[in-house]
């Protein structure tokens, strides 16, 4: 089993402290597509402020990207978590206080997807800081289990605690979850970088890991897969609150069921690659690439389904197609990097995974509204499965 990084004793605390903070970002990001949905009934907003709390990767990814290479890595993750927590109590004040507005969610969606466009390159890079070299695929997969059992737990948490309590509440249950990972992360001493190398210039800095990426054929074929999967399948599961009030009718906890189904089918797949060989440096993961073609399948499938227990299952195979490419891709990565460039050839891989997720949740939300559900996932299940079809068959010429 690919569990090597567990033996490093700063990883473990490490993990302890995500298990927290995942289910407090996890629960944040139903809470805002909920009030997105609650408070407008509009598909265009709900996909509107899901892709402007990613947006910003599209932009800040490649400049966080150079400065995690360059800063102390805990100083840094400690700063961008600390303002992450404060803008969940900032988002409590508001819902508590009844001033919640549709322009509000928006501009505050904007300023929580910068701040996690910080997050990602950092957290990319801490975590294969805290192990020996040859054990980062291990904290690829381990961190992808974490992350997707916290996909499961924290919809389901927000699911019930929204319909049972209310949005506040909810609020001030993930303000409390952010306290025991600011404290593990302060307590956190990453190894030095690997390679030593002389600062450059900035903009000739960030230069530097476009080349790279541009340079290594592997990296760019998970770059180009990586993004065409997220902006015309991985983007289906950002716009849920839809399928589950404005399709099926089921409120808030059926949108905690549908994102917990996604989170299964997630979990099942992290297990799979946790008790899989790790994947073969500088080969392409065979295990993604089948994967795109059953998420293009599933979503055309979900498109044509009009029963909710399908529909419950069809998004759980989503959510298990997803992570085999997430986490398949990011390893593939990962193991070509040298500490001194990891942060940024990292955000790159951010950038296309996440803004390809903000720009097709855009799109998909824009799509039902105008053509309908069954037009919009159906179309996107059709396109999608010649455009990887056609990406197969050029990768194994």
């Amino acid at each position: 089993m690919n569990l090597s990084a567990l033996q490093s004793p700063q990883y473990r605390q490490y993990m302890i402290g995500n298990v927290f903070g995942m289910n407090a970002n996890w629960i944040m990001r139903l809470v805002i597509g909920w009030l997105a949905w609650e408070l407008t009934k509009s598909a265009s907003f709900v996909g509107l402020v899901s892709f402007l709390a990613y947006a910003p990767v599209l932009l800040g990814g490649p400049f966080f990207g150079v400065i995690t290479d360059r800063v102390e890595l805990r100083t840094a993750m400690l700063t961008v978590q600390f303002t992450i927590a404060g803008l969940a109590i900032l988002l409590f004040s508001v819902v508590a206080l009844d001033a919640m507005t549709p322009g509000f969610l928006a501009i505050y969606a904007l300023f929580l997807g910068t701040a996690f466009s910080a997050y990602q390159p950092i957290r990319l890079t801490l975590g294969p800081r805290l192990v020996r070299a040859e054990r980062v695929s291990s904290v690829v997969t381990l961190g992808a289990l974490n992350f997707n059992i916290s996909r499961l737990t924290g919809p389901a948490i927000a699911g019930a605690l929204i319909a049972s309590f209310g949005v506040t509440i909810t609020l001030v249950v993930v303000c409390i979850l952010y306290i025991p990972f600011l404290i593990i992360l302060s307590r956190l001493k990453p190894r030095e970088r690997n390679v030593q190398v002389e600062h450059l210039p900035f903009w000739q800095s960030m230069r530097q890991g476009f080349a790279f990426v541009a340079a290594d054929r592997l990296i760019r074929i998970a770059m180009i897969t990586t993004g065409i999967f997220s902006l015309v399948i991985r983007a289906s599961l950002e716009v849920l609150p839809i399928i589950a009030d404005g399709v099926f009718a089921r409120g808030a906890a059926g949108l905690g069921i549908i994102t917990a189904a996604a989170g299964v089918g997630a979990i099942v797949a992290s297990i799979i690659q946790v008790t899989a060989k790790p994947p073969v440096k500088g080969h392409v993961p065979k295990r993604a690439l089948f994967a795109t073609l059953l998420g293009a399948a599933m979503t055309l499938a979900l498109g044509l389904n009009e029963s909710w227990t399908v529909a419950v299952i069809l998004i759980g195979v989503i959510g298990f197609a997803s992570t085999l490419v997430g986490i398949n891709f990011q390893a593939a990565v990962q193991m070509q990097l040298d500490d001194h460039i990891r942060g940024r050839v990292m955000s790159l891989w951010m950038t296309v995974a996440v803004g390809g997720t903000a720009l097709g949740a855009l799109a998909v939300g824009m799509l039902i509204e105008y053509l309908g559900f069954t037009v919009a996932l159906s179309g996107i299940g059709v396109g999608s499965l010649v455009v990887f079809a056609a990406l197969l068959r050029k990768i194994w010429r």
